[in-house]
């Protein structure tokens, strides 16, 4: 198996074990009711459609644990690429200013991209 392809089994792996405990966690552990939610939050039961208040169910079960597995990827990214990946640790050191001038370059045309080109295009990374 490649390099590549285990970096992508690696991370499609991470991601299907947090999908796994959002879909545990909305399905199972704390399902949306709709009677619950009427009896809790009448007025806004009787002002928002149930399925939006289900959507918001869904989406703070899902958006909560993801930013943490951002960090899993990243850690997950740098085992299968560079060979090593450590979370929580603190790396001092200097940056020469080429390097910081580039990275901000790079960083300001992901915010603020051209419209029409292609992202790789745009930050100047060659295929």
């Amino acid at each position: 198996m490649t390099q590549k392809q285990e970096m992508k089994e690696a991370i499609q792996s991470v991601i299907k074990v947090m999908m796994d405990r959002v879909m545990n966690t909305v399905l199972v552990e704390d399902p949306f009711v709709k009677e619950e939610h009427k009896a809790k939050k009448p007025l806004y039961a009787a002002l928002v459609p149930d399925e939006i208040f289900k959507g918001s169910h869904f989406e703070r079960r899902f958006v909560t644990p993801f930013g943490g597995v951002w960090e899993k990827l990243a850690i997950v990214a740098a085992d299968k690429g560079l060979g090593f990946g450590e979370k929580g640790r603190t790396i001092t050191g200097k940056v020469n200013a080429e390097r910081l001038r580039r990275i901000q370059e790079v960083l300001n045309n992901l915010e603020h991209g051209e419209k029409g080109k292609n992202e790789s295009d745009r930050i100047g990374i060659m295929n």
